[in-house]
């Protein structure tokens, strides 16, 4: 398990590059282009926590989240210690950090790439570096302790 989750790890660096990549070259007002694959980098982004969050659930917690809002409930269950099992995957702050990925990526799913606009979401792309070091952070205090 521990290397699957360095393995999607290194997947959220390489997508952390990618947004780099982009976020350099853009002008004042980005492309619908850009603008549309800086969201495809959001989205894929938070499924690679995601499968994360799903490793961890299945292989420790043994319960994965049921029902419309699974992917919140599966957010919030790694802020939760599982007596004798584990510790929080996540503290508080970083959950409500990623919950706004989240909801991103729900909103990438649910409308036309055209309707995406870049000032409602361009916080993300810039804060994106700093979120990758603090789930990894949080990532390996948790595997010293698991």
């Amino acid at each position: 398990m521990k290397k699957d989750i360095e393995i999607e790890l290194e997947n959220l660096q390489r997508l952390n590059t990618e947004m780099a990549e982009l976020i350099s070259g853009l002008s004042e007002k980005p492309s619908f282009i850009e603008t549309r694959a800086a969201g495809s980098i959001l989205h894929d982004y938070y499924c690679g926590v995601e499968k994360i969050f799903e490793r961890i659930a299945l292989l420790i917690d043994h319960k994965m989240p049921e029902g419309e809002d699974w992917h919140k409930q599966l957010l919030k269950q790694m802020t939760t210690p599982k007596e004798e099992i584990r510790k929080e995957v996540i503290k508080e702050d970083l959950y409500a950090e990623l919950k706004e990925y989240l909801s991103f990526r729900h909103l990438f799913r649910h409308i036309y790439g055209f309707n995406l606009k870049w000032e409602q979401f361009s916080q993300l792309c810039y804060y994106l570096k700093e979120l990758t070091e603090k789930l990894k952070h949080s990532l390996i205090d948790f595997f010293k302790v698991t």
